[in-house]
């Protein structure tokens, strides 16, 4: 079974995404050229997902999917390399991630966390707010709106450092999350 890992990009400065179709074209020409070779095995290779967590607040075009590659084990270390000389932060993490709410004052936040893959850490990210659904959901369909944390004036206040949250991985990641999203609301 091929191993899975995910490059997160995040900040409020990332590469256009031409950038990285241009080091995901060139890994996947590298695939196909071994691919056709004999001693071929995909046991030789990592699956590679490329995710992004835009903390700006400027606009920046949103991507639909999520870049997927085969990346030979070997090639992994000059592979992030490419990606660490990039404008913005990266880190490599775990393909799971969690999905996670807090409530206050009435709104409802979402946001993720995701393990990074060689450290004992974790980090959270704060994306969507809307109003509390009360129970008002009918099937599976919500009435309630979702806007992104961007449209509001205290985050876009927030200086870029505290629009994402480091913790260790072994701190029960919903508390942490509620806790730090009543810090930032303020």
């Amino acid at each position: 079974m091929i191993e899975r890992k995910v490059v997160l990009l995040y900040g409020d400065i990332l590469s256009p995404f031409k950038h990285i179709e241009k080091i995901t074209t060139k890994y996947h020409q590298y695939y196909l050229r071994d691919k056709d070779k004999e001693d071929f095995s995909i046991d030789n290779y990592y699956e590679i997902w490329i995710d992004e967590r835009y903390t700006g607040i400027n606009a920046r075009e949103p991507r639909d999917y999520t870049p997927v590659i085969l990346v030979k084990k070997e090639f992994l270390y000059k592979f992030l390399n490419i990606f660490r000389a990039l404008k913005g932060n990266m880190c490599l993490c775990k393909l799971n991630h969690e999905h996670l709410i807090s409530y206050i004052d009435g709104f409802e936040y979402e946001g993720y966390c995701f393990y990074m893959k060689n450290e004992e850490k974790k980090i959270l990210f704060l994306e969507e707010y809307g109003p509390e659904d009360n129970g008002m959901s009918v099937g599976f369909i919500p009435k309630k709106e979702r806007y992104s944390i961007k449209t509001l004036e205290w985050y876009k206040s927030l200086p870029e450092e505290r629009k994402f949250k480091i913790l260790d991985v072994n701190i029960d990641t919903e508390l942490a999350f509620d806790q730090w999203v009543k810090e930032i609301v303020k």
